[in-house]
């Protein structure tokens, strides 16, 4: 991951260069929804028992939405892209829960956070259109996720920030509709693993007349987002 404050110092020197030559770099913005068709959350990550260590549940159809900017070179056919993006997942169902002995049927919420962060370098492949454009690259990101985790209604509270690095690889297809805008679709594909670490607020709980008792260790989760991500919106063309 050393390559990653590499590409933010480029991304800023490249950004220097606007204001000393306004005429040969430009600057787009776009905004917009996306949606992402898979991942995992693991519930044992670090158990010695593959087994256990590959339990996992599955979050299907994220939804999320983000902001790109495009940083390019008139004289070139490539330009750097920052892309900022946030995506959620939530699943709220009675299950068993082997909290206590015996195992008992509670309501449990279920989910993560993520707010991808990723700098890459693409290339425009020449169609020979002015309103068309196609291209393609990828790079490196920071994936800043939250476990989101409630039983009988008391929460497993994350206890710090937890980050994980990885690549992506994107193609976009760009149609200008004027001057100014364009409409943009993308595909993209990540394969971030974040490593969290939770505890439970409170010890105890009355549910329905029983009481339930959590653990009072912190406990892992390793979130996995590996599916596909699709994502459509409107780009603004600043300078």
């Amino acid at each position: 991951m050393r390559r990653f404050p590499v590409l933010v110092m480029a991304l800023l020197g490249a950004a220097g260069m606007v204001q000393a030559q306004p005429s040969e770099w430009f600057l787009g913005v776009a905004f917009r929804g996306s949606y992402t068709t898979t991942s995992k959350v693991f519930y044992n990550p670090d158990s010695p028992t593959p087994e256990i260590r590959n339990e996992h549940n599955i979050f299907d159809n994220i939804y999320g939405g983000g902001v790109e900017v495009r940083l390019q070179n008139l004289a070139d056919n490539y330009f750097f892209a920052l892309t900022i993006e946030y995506l959620s997942k939530l699943h709220e169902q009675t299950q068993l829960v082997a909290l206590s002995n015996p195992p008992r049927t509670l309501p449990v919420t279920d989910g993560f956070q993520i707010i991808p962060v990723e700098l890459g370098l693409n290339m425009f492949i020449p169609l020979g259109s002015e309103k068309v454009r196609l291209a393609m690259g990828g790079g490196l990101g920071a994936y800043f996720g939250n476990r989101i985790f409630s039983v009988a209604g008391v929460d497993a509270r994350q206890l710090k920030q937890a980050v994980g690095y990885g690549i992506h690889v994107e193609s976009s297809f760009d149609y200008r509709v004027n001057s100014r805008f364009s409409v943009r679709g993308e595909m993209r594909f990540r394969d971030p693993e974040i490593l969290t670490e939770s505890r439970f607020d409170e010890s105890t709980v009355q549910y329905n007349g029983i009481i339930v008792a959590f653990p009072d260790d912190p406990f892992k989760s390793r979130i996995n987002v590996n599916g596909l991500t699709f994502s459509f919106g409107l780009v603004v063309d600043i300078f």
